[in-house]
């Protein structure tokens, strides 16, 4: 009995050991993702000027803690918006907006700490049951957008910007959207990328585009200098959207 309870007491003190280990490997984790996001990529005040230009009077936002949704009366179709990484969600306001005024709900998806990698499967809450589904995804959110794509029936076409497909996509519609100047996209990656997409796929390259214009958050890091102003980028991405997708 002695022994018993000699071990008992032994295998509290490792198990309470390893408990604490764990509490501080993750509040050491939530700290660096904390540091490592703490400078994201935001918004321009040029993409707010922009938006004041444009009719959205048929369109109404909505803002909470993991969503920046527009939505409008009898909407076509339900679009969810995966942002790339280190991005702020109102980067794509522009994008979103413009969308909605034709006739399209939009949701943004808000991701913790700016990467969505870290929650793939959450923006699945705002697919619609009652509606064709389509994903976009611009850089590291375009990857997460196929994973979420290829593990749901409701999603009918995948829109990618600068970014590239890891799951199978085959038995779903595909435009991917990449640029002349775009060198955050990894070729590589995005040529190997092609076996998980049909023959049907749509490939759009943006002449003088590059990889930060997708958004409106200005120059990024690493990427190519475009030879086009970022609000004639996004005019012909939003012009390749609604054209794939009626």
């Amino acid at each position: 009995n002695k022994n018993n309870s000699a071990f008992g007491g032994i295998l509290m003190t490792i198990l309470k050991r390893i408990g604490i280990g764990l509490v501080v490997l993750i509040v050491v984790l939530f700290v660096a993702l904390g540091i490592y996001s703490r400078n994201p990529y935001t918004a321009l005040p040029e993409m707010t000027d922009a938006i004041e230009q444009l009719d959205t009077s048929i369109v109404e936002r909505y803002e909470d803690r993991d969503e920046i949704r527009f939505t409008v009366e009898q909407p076509l179709k339900n679009i969810v918006f995966i942002p790339g990484g280190l991005v702020t969600p109102d980067s794509y306001e522009y994008l979103a907006i413009s969308l909605a005024k034709e006739g399209y709900n939009v949701t943004i998806f808000k991701a913790p700490f700016h990467l969505a990698i870290l929650a793939p499967n959450y923006a699945k809450r705002f697919l619609d049951k009652d509606l064709d589904n389509i994903i976009i995804g611009h850089s590291l959110g375009g990857v997460v957008g196929s994973i979420l794509a290829s593990g749901s029936e409701l999603v009918t076409d995948v829109i990618l910007m600068g970014s590239y497909p890891i799951r199978d996509l085959s038995d779903t519609r595909t435009l991917m959207i990449t640029a002349e100047f775009d060198l955050g996209m990894d070729e590589e990656a995005f040529t190997d990328s092609l076996q998980y997409v049909n023959s049907e796929n749509i490939i759009f390259n943006i002449t003088g585009g590059n990889h930060a214009q997708f958004g409106w958050y200005g120059p990024q890091k690493g990427d190519g200098a475009a030879e086009i102003s970022t609000i004639t980028q996004q005019q012909i991405v939003i012009d390749q959207i609604i054209a794939f997708i009626e």
